[in-house]
């Protein structure tokens, strides 16, 4: 008798265990459902969704009602993307940010970090984007380059990038022109984790703002090197950066895919389209901060 007694308890613990089980994760898709605005029953989650709910989150960049990337020069071939970091001041009329540029030094004297120190982290960063998708990027002249990359003359945020279109670009996608990216000189810098979070590693920081440039967006407050706030959990991209830069170039040795065109660009977040013929309709700045803005992120 007390043999079975002690059976039927345990069977019941486990079936109350298990209904508490399911309650767990019927709650944990809820929230995550709430959390990412999902308002489509399961069945009918679009493939950006099902990317989110099995880790790899991404967001492209959508400019104009499109997304956007630099194009490859011919089926098959890798993306040949050029930088170059700038040697002088110079401005950029009409950009939203980083419109007035110096050279990186002005952000890194004050920390007391080298040139070519910075230059190594940065190659590192563009290094991890290059490793992962069929891309290749290549240090070219300033004149010559589609990602400038410095100092903004301005004291604003902790890091920017603004992206701009070339004119007529193709319908549902678009062909990014220029790039630029800015570190903000009165905020202090290093190279590497230490766990102060008020002052940023370089290589994270500039990895981050290269997505930017090359046609990524911020996915979620967290959890993805592209996510708008800094941590310091790793230097490396996660499975969610990785899908969204082959969703845009493709794997290593393989075509450049077919444009995932914007499912509702007139809803996207965090991006107000201004009237037509606007050239700020052809251009968006990013950031890396801890909080998302309107025009930007801070």
């Amino acid at each position: 008798m007390g043999k079975r007694r002690i059976g039927v308890l345990a069977g019941v613990s486990k079936a109350l265990e298990g209904a508490r089980l399911r309650r767990n994760v019927f709650a944990a898709c809820a929230t995550l459902a709430a959390g990412l605005g999902l308002a489509v029953g399961l069945g009918a989650l679009s493939a950006e969704a099902r990317d989110r709910a099995s880790g790899q989150e991404f967001r492209l960049l959508e400019l104009e009602g499109r997304t956007v990337r630099w194009t490859a020069p011919a089926e098959g071939l890798p993306a040949t993307i050029t930088y170059a970091f700038l040697t002088g001041p110079k401005d950029f009329p009409g950009a939203r940010n980083c419109d007035s540029m110096l050279p990186p030094e002005a952000a890194l004297d004050a920390s007391r970090i080298s040139s070519e120190a910075f230059r190594e982290e940065t190659r590192a960063a563009f290094a991890l984007w290059e490793e992962a998708a069929n891309v290749v990027f290549k240090e070219v002249p300033v004149a010559d380059a589609g990602i400038l990359i410095g100092a903004d003359a301005k004291d604003r945020g902790r890091a920017f990038t603004n992206v701009a279109l070339k004119a007529g670009s193709q319908r549902g996608v678009g062909s990014i022109r220029q790039s630029l990216i800015c570190l903000n000189p009165n905020q202090p810098w290093k190279i590497g984790f230490d766990g102060n979070l008020d002052v940023y590693d370089l290589r994270f920081t500039m990895a981050h703002e290269i997505g930017h440039a090359i046609g990524l967006d911020h996915p979620s407050p967290q959890g993805q090197l592209m996510s708008f706030r800094y941590v310091e959990d790793g230097r490396t991209l996660t499975a969610g950066d990785v899908a969204g830069v082959h969703a845009l170039y493709g794997r290593k040795g393989t075509r450049q895919p077919t444009p995932i065109l914007p499912t509702d660009a007139a809803s996207s977040a965090a991006l107000s389209f201004p009237a037509e013929g606007d050239r700020a309709a052809r251009e968006r700045t990013f950031g890396l901060g801890e909080r998302e803005a309107r025009a930007g992120l801070r």
